[in-house]
């Protein structure tokens, strides 16, 4: 079977129909009686030329081997040149274009042999061609070099088209390649404009994500101070106090506004390094707000950087603001601040109040994404009454303190 597939050339039905056709139309052509100074060939001749026509493209091997044998048929049967000699022609062309290597290399060498064979064939049998050999030189050698000559030159000519027809083949791979290339490169570029929206889309929720995270916190921290101090104006019968509380209101209000210009400036690239306000500051407003803070602190205060820094500070700002709100009214609120050799851990416990002031919890997920992100930790949880908040925030290697 395998040896089957490789003799015979696959090719479409189409193209064996027309050359069946082809070699039906050879068969009539050399049988019919058309006077043309020519023998007429036998029937034997006529089928092994058929034959090797139709056979050309299929497996020019079996049609050159076809050509064999119709010379063979005309060398025993003594018959002479005829129009069934075309098909040696025909089939020494065609595998010159469509052959393989091997069979190209056989074509051109039956092509030699054929006209060798044809011309001693000749010059024994036949007088008219004896008689052109026998003459002067000149005519002598053409007469002698043409039947190899002609058969040598239609496979040099079929060799032409084989190479035309490989170079255009090559032309044609090429752009396809190119075109397929060209395809590729859309395509890539497409998903990279994909890829690059779906980044940005992305970057753009993040950036969202922490504004609203920094808003919550500083504009939270800062109306939880303002309301509890004007919910203590009205009690105030000194006026100084009354001064004092109005401004303590109007410069939180005023530290508010500048962190959120300062969040707000680190998207559009406005933005300053204003330093929103410092531990201290963050535990005096909240005094000021009439809250008793306890606050201990532990070890030496060591340098933070940008980000470490703000992030301590917004979540005092958050665990202070969380227990101004939901602490029970008048009880103390305990912070302890200790300085690690790695990292600074801010603790803030208050007595729960009632339920009634109950939050969103949004805050505390805010501080949980904040540290996270900076390799932090923060938990909190409620213990006998007390809700306990521990945060841990990495030192970084740049940047000053915060005290």
């Amino acid at each position: 079977m395998t040896e089957r597939r490789t003799f015979i050339r696959p090719l479409a039905t189409r193209s064996i129909i027309i050359d069946v056709v082809w070699a039906v139309i050879a068969a009539l052509a050399f049988l019919a009686p058309i006077d043309l100074e020519l023998e007429h060939a036998s029937l034997s001749a006529v089928v092994a030329a058929s034959g090797a026509i139709a056979l050309r493209r299929i497996s020019p091997s079996a049609a050159m081997l076809m050509t064999v044998v119709l010379g063979v048929i005309q060398v025993q049967g003594y018959e002479r040149p005829s129009l069934v000699d075309l098909a040696l022609f025909v089939v020494i062309g065609t595998t010159a274009i469509v052959g393989s290597k091997a069979e190209v290399v056989l074509s051109g060498l039956l092509a030699l042999v054929a006209g060798v064979g044809a011309t001693a064939y000749l010059a024994l049998t036949g007088f008219r061609f004896a008689v052109l050999v026998t003459g002067p030189g000149d005519q002598a050698f053409l007469a002698l070099a043409a039947p190899a000559t002609s058969l040598v030159s239609v496979w040099a000519g079929g060799l032409a088209v084989r190479a035309f027809r490989s170079r255009n083949r090559e032309s044609e791979r090429r752009a396809d390649a190119e075109a397929a290339a060209s395809r590729a490169a859309e395509v890539a570029t497409r998903a990279e404009e994909v890829a690059t929206r779906a980044i940005d889309e992305a970057e753009a929720e993040r950036i969202r994500a922490d504004i609203a995270r920094d808003v919550h916190d500083v504009v939270g921290h800062s109306l939880a101070v303002i309301i509890a101090q004007a919910d203590s104006v009205p009690f105030l019968d000194d006026e100084a106090r009354i001064r004092e509380v109005s401004a303590t209101i109007a410069s939180t209000a005023r530290s508010s506004l500048v962190e959120v210009r300062q969040v707000l400036g680190h998207i559009d690239g406005s933005g300053t390094d204003t330093d929103p306000g410092s531990l201290d500051e963050i535990v005096q407003g909240i005094r000021e707000a009439g809250v008793e803070v306890d606050r201990t602190l532990r070890g030496a205060a060591r340098p933070l950087g940008p980000d470490s820094g703000t992030a301590a500070r917004r979540v005092l700002q958050e665990m202070l603001t969380n227990a101004l709100r939901h602490g029970a009214p008048g009880q103390p609120v305990v912070v302890r601040e200790t300085w690690r050799s790695a990292d600074l851990v801010l603790e803030v416990e208050n007595v729960v109040g009632d339920g009634t002031t109950a939050g969103s919890g949004r805050g505390v997920e805010g501080m949980q994404s904040r540290l996270h992100a900076l390799g932090g930790s923060f938990d909190a949880a409620v213990l006998d009454d007390v809700f306990a908040a521990r945060a841990r925030i990495p030192f970084d290697a740049h940047g000053g303190t915060i005290r």
